[in-house]
């Protein structure tokens, strides 16, 4: 029977989990909206933006943390510091342990490609970024692998909203950059051509 230190520990543990993917769900979202240029209505105030992007990632990370920690520190499951912080050593489903270690790590070296990004330039900076699809795929694994509520109704139900909310804005994103590609570029002086239709133009030479 556990005790109510243990209860708290592993209710924390859990709340901090969900909590730390619902926000990762959102980082991303706003992220890919953003790069595929959706704004909100023009009579909204302008809510996308990278400012709140950084901050939904920085809460994410904080709320992992507080997940890590508490898996750490529960005397129930006895984890040690090797279980949690080096993939395939944990017994208990040691796979799917792994891959949120993994996303971890992507997490920690993407937040450090961001201070580097003066140094690194943005081109290798934009590179880094795309990981971050991966880490919110290795998150869904894990927390439906190791998960004591995937079973649940509602966890599930959190995972399938994340998961088609990321998808479809995944495709929106895909979309405007394969209609981008296909956009023909026209030239600076097609460009003033366009805009000052009444302009005499210049009598060339043969």
């Amino acid at each position: 029977m556990m005790t109510i230190w243990q209860t708290v520990i592993w209710d924390v543990a859990r709340a901090g989990g969900f909590t730390a993917y619902v926000l990762l769900t959102l980082a991303v979202a706003v992220g890919l909206m953003l790069s595929a240029q959706l704004q909100s209505p023009k009579r909204w105030p302008r809510l996308l933006n990278s400012e709140l992007h950084n901050f939904l990632s920085l809460l994410s990370t904080i709320f992992l943390v507080v997940h890590v920690l508490a898996v750490w520190v529960d005397p129930f499951t006895h984890f040690g510091w090797s279980e949690v912080f080096i993939p395939f050593v944990s017994n208990y489903r040691p796979v799917w342990m792994a891959l949120g270690i993994v996303g971890m790590y992507l997490g920690i070296a993407i937040g450090i490609s961001t201070w580097l990004r003066p140094l690194i330039g943005y081109i290798w900076w934009r590179r880094l970024h795309v990981l971050t699809l991966s880490i919110f795929a290795l998150a869904t694994l894990h927390a439906i692998g190791t998960g004591s509520d995937s079973h649940t109704w509602w966890g599930l139900g959190i995972y399938i909203v994340s998961y088609v909310l990321v998808g479809v804005l995944l495709c929106r994103r895909l979309f405007a950059l394969n209609k981008r590609k296909h956009t023909p570029v026209q030239s600076p002086a097609r460009k003033a051509d366009a805009a000052h239709p009444g302009c005499p133009q210049p009598v060339r030479g043969v």
